[in-house]
């Protein structure tokens, strides 16, 4: 079975398309963000609106803090 390498996480903080409630993501499967921001994207629900977006490991713990997410 093939595992594909871990790359550098990528931290996404978006809203749905209804609703006021901020949702993050973190993605250590992709090499670059283009795939999360193309209109065609499947990785993020459709219609949602991304706040934010930041390449690395630190970004999941401030998006947390800044967004008061659990």
């Amino acid at each position: 079975m093939y595992t594909p390498p871990e790359q550098t996480p990528i931290t996404v903080a978006y809203r749905k398309k209804t609703g006021t409630k901020v949702w993050i993501k973190t993605f250590t499967d992709l090499r670059s963000p283009d795939r999360l921001i193309t209109n065609r994207s499947n990785l993020l629900p459709e219609g949602s609106d991304i706040l934010e977006i930041g390449v690395g490991s630190n970004f999941e713990a401030s998006y947390k803090k800044k967004y008061k997410v659990k």
